[in-house]
């Protein structure tokens, strides 16, 4: 038993390792500088901010990119600076020109732009936005002319200075392009010290990174989320067991009456309909005391963090505003669980063994529950095996309905502020719920069927 489920377990790593690559690209697909500074505003903010996420680091062990670009390009921040070079160098294949050019331009408006206005103010930004040195060449004009206008001997000098390094630097630009270089891909290697391999063991290790909105660990920022988020999915798991399962075996022992077929069309109505949809009606029949029972309150429960209490005590003082987010998750699972119980439990009665047994003149009642009990939990473990990772994942949907603190209420807000260090870190743990419920399903499989056990003693 151990053996096989170590084997499982072994099977599952490299599977998080995909998941875990899959979602570290998606969250690097943006075209949106992830800072929530402006650069210009608060340089001083948004390169503290980008070292705290790393951006200054590759993003993985290697990377394969066109010979013009450099390896050392994700040191350059900003980002969006970052991303206009790699266009210019990709454009001209030369990097060392293209550079060389923003080094000159760097200086120069570090020097020139508090004294430029009108005119020579706006050539500097097209100088910083040109595309080529035949755009550039234009606005170096303008501030060459506006130069030899400057009263200041000091400043005019100062000034001619960096412009004549700067036009140095243009006309390099202009005359060595190496658009050849665009053409040659190029593997760069730069080991450990990278994003990808910082954000997997961090995650391994309980810290998973940062928020990029509040600068907070997302361990700090997710933990009491998920802490809700996973006991009302408790609930919710218990109760669409305790509702399923002998609501199930009772249509399989009766199957083909009348009330067996008007169960199953209940029961398939609940669960074809949305979850959404059974929230709305559950929260208007049992919540609303002017349109229906008003006999709970509804699921928008104060944060724990900010509640000031231990987590016990929040969720025993908030226990009732849990009910309807999960009897909504029960409901809807449930049905599934009842019609995989019955399916099972017919099958199971229709086998040959069962009817051995009653050859042998057991009670019906000892047929059904010693014999094929046993034999009709299979479709239940498999349910379990999906249902754990669909009901973390449904609950999403259900705490943003309620308006209860938990992860789904924490997903929409960080989609809103594209804050993709926490969507993705969620991302994370739902597929480590999923490969848990697999392993979960193993272990049950085992103790059910003695065939699998056997299995497990011949190293089959």
């Amino acid at each position: 038993m151990l053996l096989y489920l170590l084997r499982r377990l072994l099977f599952a790593v490299p599977t998080l390792l995909v998941v875990s690559l899959a979602t570290f690209a998606l969250s690097h697909c943006t075209d949106s500088d992830p800072i929530p500074y402006e650069y210009e505003a608060q340089p001083a903010a948004y390169i503290a901010r980008a070292q705290q996420l790393e951006l200054h680091k590759p993003l993985f062990y290697f990377s394969l990119r066109s010979a013009a670009l450099p390896d050392t390009l994700h040191r350059i921040l900003p980002v969006e600076t970052r991303r206009h070079l790699a266009d210019l160098a990709q454009k001209w294949g030369n990097w060392t020109a293209v550079d060389r050019y923003w080094k000159a331009l760097v200086a120069a408006e570090a020097s020139l732009r508090p004294h430029a206005v009108g005119n020579a103010s706006a050539a500097l930004t097209a100088m910083r936005l040109a595309r080529s040195p035949q755009e550039a060449a234009m606005p170096m004009g303008v501030l060459q002319n506006w130069a030899d206008t400057l009263s200041d001997a000091t400043l005019r000098a100062q000034a001619k200075e960096h412009l004549a390094a700067l036009e140095q630097a243009r006309t390099y630009w202009a005359r060595y392009p190496q658009r050849w270089k665009a053409l040659g891909p190029v593997v760069h290697w730069h080991g450990t010290d990278n994003r990808y391999h910082r954000w997997l063991t961090g995650f391994v290790s309980g810290q998973p990174g940062i928020s990029v909105v509040t600068g907070n660990p997302l361990l700090n920022e997710l933990r009491p989320r998920l802490y809700a988020t996973l006991l009302i999915n408790g609930m919710a798991l218990l109760l669409a067991y305790a509702l399923g399962v002998p609501l199930g075996m009772f249509m399989a022992r009766w199957r083909d009456r009348w009330f067996d077929s008007s169960l199953r069309f209940g029961i398939l109505f609940l669960y074809s309909m949305p979850v959404i949809w059974l929230g709305s009606v559950l929260m208007l029949l049992l919540a609303r005391p002017d349109l229906g029972l008003g006999w709970l309150r509804g699921g928008s429960a104060e944060p724990w963090l900010l509640s000031g209490k231990p987590f016990l005590r929040w969720a025993w003082d908030n226990a009732d505003r849990f009910l309807l987010p999960a009897l909504t998750l029960a409901l809807h699972h449930g049905a599934v669980i009842a019609l995989q119980v019955r399916t099972g439990m017919v099958e199971a009665l229709q086998k040959d063994f069962i009817l051995t047994a009653r050859a042998k003149g057991l009670s019906e009642r000892a047929v059904f529950w010693r014999h094929a009990f046993r034999d009709g939990l299979f479709p239940v473990i498999t349910t379990f095996g999906y249902l754990f990772p669909v009901l973390f994942s449904g609950s999403l949907v259900v705490e943003y309905l309620f308006d209860f603190p938990g992860m789904g209420v924490k997903m929409q807000t960080s989609f809103a502020q594209h804050d993709h260090p926490v969507l993705f870190a969620m991302v994370m743990f739902t597929a480590v719920i999923t490969l848990l419920g697999m392993l979960i399903a193993d272990a049950l499989y085992a103790w059910a069927d003695p065939r699998v056990r056997l299995g497990m003693e011949n190293g089959r």
